[in-house]
């Protein structure tokens, strides 16, 4: 059984052709005799787009079964909180699982969020929700309840999952977007080295995730892979107490930043992505 996971390949922000990267991606996937390609996050900066594009992937290799949670850019439009939530699409595994046949596997999805726990600001909510508020993407997506709240709704619905799971007996792969432990951030950039920047730079690290789901998932003791995105750039694999947790993203080239580590996205796609083979 063969699983190759992908994240964060921000179509529209990198101007991709659409139906080159449709093209692409489903011959490299048909080629490479993928069974289940799965995504975590970040496909566009709107959900509806990028729900319409997996479909369309799945129609043109029907042999291999696609799964995806949504990150922060595809929450941006054409979804509300409550549909981000409950909706029922075949393709979307936020708070679901699928098993895998045959095998003593079971993939989970959820897509995660962040309660500021990575940075020193972590107890200074109020501060942090009015940075967000003026200087970062997500505050334009629909929250009724507070990033703090959203998170404990994800740290509920993984901890059902995972107590659903120990009940059948099964090992788990689990997907989501945002980062489950601060030692998966890079190290601190040189360059941060006055308070302003010293500050941005906390504030940036509160949006990436949480060490409570990381805590979770390794308390559980039945989780043995987490696939996330979120963190651009170069971020090795992290074991720790059993689980192996792999950032799987993308990232992004456009005039003012490069992430790459190749000429092109097809090449900075097929040297991310990862495939994992089930025994």
């Amino acid at each position: 059984m063969k699983i190759a996971i992908s994240s964060d390949n921000h179509l529209d922000v990198n101007r991709i052709n659409i139906q080159e990267a449709l093209t692409f991606q489903a011959s490299w996937l048909r080629q490479n005799k993928i069974d289940y390609y799965l995504y975590a996050g970040d496909l566009f900066n709107d959900f509806a787009k990028t729900n319409h594009y997996f479909n369309q992937l799945q129609q043109l290799i029907p042999n291999t079964k696609i799964y995806y949670v949504a990150g922060n850019h595809d929450l941006l439009n054409n979804i509300s909180f409550v549909e981000a939530e409950t909706l029922h699409s075949p393709l979307y595994l936020h708070n679901r699982f699928i098993d895998i046949p045959n095998s003593n596997w079971r993939i989970i999805g959820n897509n995660g969020w962040y309660d500021y726990s990575f940075s020193s600001y972590h107890d200074r909510t109020k501060e942090v929700q009015r940075w967000k508020n003026v200087f970062w993407l997500d505050s334009s997506i629909e929250q009724p309840i507070s990033d703090q709240e959203r998170m404990q709704k994800v740290l509920k619905q993984v901890k059902h999952q995972l107590l659903l799971t120990k009940q059948v007996q099964k090992r788990v792969i689990l997907i989501t977007h945002f980062a489950p432990r601060h030692e998966l951030l890079a190290p601190k950039p040189q360059v941060v080295n006055t308070p302003r920047k010293e500050k941005v730079y906390q504030m940036v690290n509160a949006m990436m995730g949480s060490d409570r789901l990381g805590k979770m998932i390794e308390d559980s003791d039945i989780v043995r892979f987490v696939f996330y995105g979120h963190l651009h750039g170069i971020h090795p694999p992290l074991t720790r107490h059993n689980v192996t947790y792999l950032n799987q993203a993308v990232g992004v080239r456009n005039k003012r930043i490069n992430e790459w580590q190749e000429n092109n996205f097809f090449e900075q796609w097929t040297s991310t992505i990862r495939i994992i083979e089930l025994l």
